[in-house]
């Protein structure tokens, strides 16, 4: 490592730097290497029931009806939930910074917009009747006209995706949006040796932790409800859980601890 002091020389104070450029051991090494570390999966409460989810096989389908009857007589499962279940049904994890509109369901009800998308969610007292009981879900499903590519979703006429928005693609503005303005750009390109008008690609880009996303919920003595999880923001996480629940905040207690890797992409986990 190289320290440039010259970078704010003005407004430096103290330059005496001890920690900074320096091999310093972990604090949580030793638990990960002797295998003491504890994750959220390692709490084992008593009673502890499973949930998987109902997806949906297609991309782009309206959903004609749905029937849990025979998933809800399986050994072993004590509840189902549909969209109509959950309060805040509609969201988005950024509303209470006030970015609009809510768009995102929790639970499909009108039609999936993804391939994999949740529909229905099966609580059952293990993992294996639950597993069960989500391939006796029986959905009827009208197929529509599905868009894979971003140059095609901006086509006109292109299938609507999401009514939400009216059009494939999100604008920001009405004060909406966290705008950054520096320079003078007409300015740059002028003065510039060369300018280049290109169309770039890139594959996409997934976060692989060992550790995948979930948590493990249980409900408290004083009417509360303790939530471990991997999420990677405490706070922001607690906050959107109340949004989808509809409960005051100071009922869930969030308990993050030690992420098995992360990358930014337990950001938004929520329970």
């Amino acid at each position: 490592m190289e320290l440039r002091k010259s970078y704010f020389a003005d407004e430096r104070r103290d330059d005496d730097l001890k920690e900074i450029g320096q091999p310093r051991q972990r604090a949580d090494v030793l638990g990960h290497v002797t295998g003491v570390t504890r994750y959220y999966g390692d709490h084992a409460p008593n009673g502890l029931l499973h949930l998987k989810m109902a997806r949906s096989p297609h991309h782009h389908a309206r959903i004609r009806s749905i029937d849990v009857n025979a998933a809800q007589r399986h050994p072993g499962v004590k509840r189902i939930l549909l969209a109509k279940d959950v309060p805040h049904n509609i969201y988005t994890i950024l509303a209470f910074i006030g970015i609009l509109p809510e768009d995102e369901p929790v639970l499909a009800f009108d039609k999936v917009r993804w391939q994999g998308e949740p529909i229905a969610a099966v609580l059952a007292d293990s993992a294996r009747a639950a597993y069960e009981a989500v391939a006796l879900i029986k959905v009827e499903y009208e197929e529509l006209e599905a868009v894979f590519d971003v140059e095609e979703a901006l086509k006109p006429g292109a299938p609507l995706v999401n009514e939400y928005h009216g059009q494939n693609h999100y604008k920001y503005d009405s004060g909406e949006s966290r705008r950054i303005r520096l320079g003078d750009v007409e300015k740059a390109f002028s003065s510039a040796d060369h300018v280049l008008e290109q169309c770039y690609q890139s594959s996409p880009i997934e976060q692989a932790p060992v550790e995948t996303t979930g948590c493990l919920v249980t409900p408290d003595q004083n009417g509360r409800y303790v939530c471990y999880t991997s999420t990677q923001a405490m706070f922001f996480s607690l906050t959107n859980c109340a949004i989808i629940l509809e409960v005051a905040p100071h009922k869930l207690h969030f308990i993050g601890g030690t992420v098995g890797g992360g990358f930014g992409g337990k950001t938004d986990t929520i329970c």
